[in-house]
C-alpha cells in the first residue's frame, strides 16, 4: 500500500464513501442488522409464550379446540363484575395465546376483548390480574403488525408505562416485555411508544437492582425504543445507561446493549458517534471484540466499525484504545463471515483517514491477513477486504 500525504486524507475519506451513497449505505446495514436480530426476536418471543408451565396442555389440537368453543362463557366472565370470574377468563385467554407456534391471535381479537383487557391493566388491587392481562396483550402484540396497532389503538401503551411502576415486579417485568414488543415491530410504534414517556421509567428500573430476568427484559426493550434511527435527542438519555449494561457478565444484557448502542451509533451525523464515545464506552466495546459469544462479539464490532466511521478523531479513538490488535485475531481466527466482513468493514474506515492512521494498520501486521482474505475469503468479505486497499 502506497502512503500519501496526510492533506490528502479528507479527499480520500470523501472518494471511499463516495463509492457507495450514503442513504442506501445505511439501509443496507440496518437491513443486515434486523436479519440477524429477526431470528433471536422470534425465538425470544416464543420461550415468553411458552414461559408459563400451564400453557402446554392447549398445545394439543383437540384442547384448544375445546377451549376456543368456550369462547363465548370466557367473554362473559372476563366482562363480569366478579373479580374472580374475571381472573379465571384473563388466565385462560392469556394460556390460549401462551401456545408456541399459531396461537389464536385473530379468534381472540374477533371476541372485542381488548378494550376489557386494557381496562384491566388499571387494577391495583388484583395484581394477578394485572399480569395475566398484560401477558395476554403481550402475546397478541407480537402477533402480526396489524395485531401490534390494534394493541395501540385500543389505549394500552400508557397503562404499560404506568406499569413500570407496579410494586409487583412480575407485572412490572412482563409490561416490560408488551412495550418491547411494540416498539420492536416497527418505527411508528416506536415513536408511540417514546412519546408517551416510556423511557425515563425503563431507565430507572436499572437503577433499582432488578432482578435478572427484568434487566433482560428492560435491556431488550432499550434496545427497541434505540431502533432505526429514532429522533437522537429523544433516547440520548439512554447512553449512560447503555454505558454501564456493557460491563453486565449476563450474555443477553451484553448483546442488547450493544446492539442499542450500534443504532444510537448509526447516521450520517457525527453527533450520535461523538455522543457515544463521550461516555466512555469505548474501553470496553474494544474489549468486547474478544468476547466468545458472536451474539456480543458483532454488535460490538458493530460499534466500533460506525464510531471508526466517523471523523479523523473518532477513528483515532479506537486506534488509542487499541483495536487493532482485536481486529488482526478476527481477521486470523475461525471466525463467522459476517464477523470478518465487519472487521475488514471496520479496517477500511481506519485507513479511510490519515496518514498516521493508515500506517497503524501497517504497523499492526493486518495488511497480510486481508491480502490473504481477498484470495480466499467468500465473495462478500473478499469485497469488504477490497476496500481496505483502495480506501
Amino acid at each position: 500500500m502506497s502512503l500519501r500525504p496526510s492533506e490528502q486524507a479528507a479527499h480520500r475519506r470523501s472518494s471511499f464513501k463516495a463509492s457507495v451513497s450514503a442513504a442506501d449505505w445505511w439501509r443496507r446495514r440496518v437491513s443486515c442488522m434486523d436479519g440477524i436480530r429477526k431470528e433471536v426476536r422470534s425465538s425470544a418471543l416464543r420461550r415468553k409464550r411458552c414461559g408459563g408451565s400451564e400453557a402446554a396442555p392447549l398445545a394439543h389440537p383437540a384442547a384448544l379446540g375445546k377451549t376456543l368453543a368456550n369462547l363465548p362463557q370466557l367473554v362473559a366472565g372476563l366482562y363480569s363484575d366478579d373479580s374472580r370470574a374475571q381472573f379465571e377468563a384473563d388466565r385462560e385467554f392469556r394460556k390460549m395465546l401462551s401456545i408456541d407456534r399459531d396461537p389464536p391471535i385473530q379468534e381472540v381479537v374477533n371476541c372485542g376483548v381488548l378494550p376489557c383487557l386494557v381496562r384491566l391493566l388499571s387494577r391495583e388491587d388484583y395484581p394477578e390480574l394485572q399480569f395475566e392481562a398484560t401477558w395476554a396483550l403481550t402475546n397478541i402484540a407480537s402477533g402480526t403488525s396489524e395485531h401490534t396497532m390494534l394493541v395501540v389503538n385500543t389505549g394500552a401503551i400508557p397503562s404499560f408505562v404506568k406499569l413500570f411502576s407496579s410494586p409487583n415486579e412480575d407485572v412490572c417485568e412482563q409490561a416490560v416485555w408488551a412495550l418491547g414488543n411494540v416498539a420492536g415491530d416497527s418505527a411508528e410504534c416506536r415513536d408511540v411508544v417514546l412519546a408517551h414517556g416510556a423511557l425515563f421509567p425503563l431507565l430507572q428500573l436499572f437503577n433499582e437492582n432488578p432482578r435478572a430476568s427484568l434487566l433482560r427484559n428492560g435491556t431488550w426493550c432499550l434496545s427497541n425504543l434505540c431502533r432505526g434511527k429514532p429522533n437522537f435527542q429523544h433516547v440520548k438519555p439512554a447512553l449512560l445507561v447503555l454505558r454501564q449494561l456493557i460491563h453486565s457478565e449476563d450474555e443477553d444484557v451484553l448483546s442488547d446493549a450493544c446492539w442499542a448502542l450500534s443504532y444510537l451509533s448509526l447516521g450520517g451525523d457525527n453527533t450520535n458517534v461523538q455522543a457515544v464515545i463521550e461516555t466512555g464506552a469505548c474501553p470496553r466495546l474494544v474489549e468486547l471484540l474478544s468476547h466468545p459469544s458472536p451474539s456480543v462479539l458483532f454488535p460490538s464490532l458493530r460499534v466500533v466499525g460506525s464510531i471508526a466511521s466517523g471523523d479523523q478523531a473518532h477513528t483515532q479513538c479506537i486506534v488509542d484504545h487499541q483495536a487493532l490488535p482485536y481486529l488482526l485475531n478476527l481477521l486470523v481466527t475461525n471466525q463467522k463471515k459476517s464477523v470478518k466482513k465487519e472487521a475488514c468493514w471496520t479496517i477500511s474506515n481506519i485507513t479511510a483517514g490519515n496518514r498516521e492512521q493508515i500506517q497503524a494498520v501497517i504497523n499492526g501486521n493486518l495488511i497480510g491477513p486481508l491480502v490473504h482474505l481477498m484470495r480466499t475469503a467468500e465473495c462478500a468479505v473478499r469485497d469488504e477486504a477490497a476496500c481496505v486497499r483502495i480506501s
